[in-house]
């Protein structure tokens, strides 16, 4: 039987990675933070740096990307049982 986990996809609706990493998942919680948190924003930070256009593709992959890896990340830590 599956078990709920609540409190942790609560967390990780508030910050990305931190329910996984509540769960014990601290390898695949520290890639998703990184991920939404780091990567993102230094993949538009560059792109702006480069040209206008390629920034304004990149703003908008990162937001529709960020959007799937948030809510998959809540969905995760909400369904998936910890490794033991």
């Amino acid at each position: 039987m599956k078990h709920r986990h609540w409190p942790e996809a609560l967390a990780s609706f508030l910050i990305v990675g931190l329910g996984q990493i509540i769960k014990g998942e601290g390898a695949r919680g520290l890639k998703l933070m990184l991920t939404f948190y780091f990567f993102f924003p230094i993949a538009i930070y560059f792109s702006l740096l480069i040209n206008g256009y390629l920034f304004l593709l990149t703003l908008g992959l990162s937001l529709v990307s960020g959007i799937i890896l948030w809510a998959y990340n809540v969905w995760d830590a909400f369904n998936h049982e910890p490794i033991v």
